[in-house]
């Protein structure tokens, strides 16, 4: 019996916090201030970059975010992923590789699959970091 509850208690726990996974509104303010994180690499062009965004997911105090970035709607550059975090109200970039073993730079490339060997490594330095959040 205890086995039992074991079980459901982590199925209930498991299924309520990846439930709490969702992609923010166009338009609304934690969109705009994570995609503004990106906008920071384009300095004088940064009020000119517009993104595509292929994924984007927030669950809690992380976000993961994949955008190609785009001017007069022509892709200025290579599609790139990173990882947020949401400390004292307010999104930051974490530098999430400072630490791990890459293997090669193509790791560094794709965006994470939940249960893959980079979304792993994340989540087990950043255990309140939801594996939902990367790409299925």
């Amino acid at each position: 019996m205890k086995i039992l509850f074991f079980y459901l208690f982590c199925f209930l726990s498991v299924t309520s916090y990846s439930q709490n996974t969702y992609t923010p509104e166009k338009g609304s303010k934690e969109r705009k201030e994570i995609l503004d994180i990106f906008r920071e690499d384009f300095s004088t062009e940064k009020n000119e970059i517009l993104f595509k965004v292929d994924h984007f997911k927030v669950n809690g105090n992380w976000a993961c975010a994949l955008v190609t970035p785009l001017k007069n709607n022509v892709e200025v550059a290579e599609p790139r992923w990173d990882l947020f975090n949401k400390v004292a109200g307010k999104w930051k970039q974490v530098n999430w590789s400072k630490g791990i073993h890459i293997q090669d730079d193509f790791e560094l490339i794709d965006l994470p699959t939940p249960n893959g060997r980079i979304a792993k490594l994340i989540v087990k330095k950043y255990p309140t970091c939801s594996m939902s959040i990367f790409v299925k």
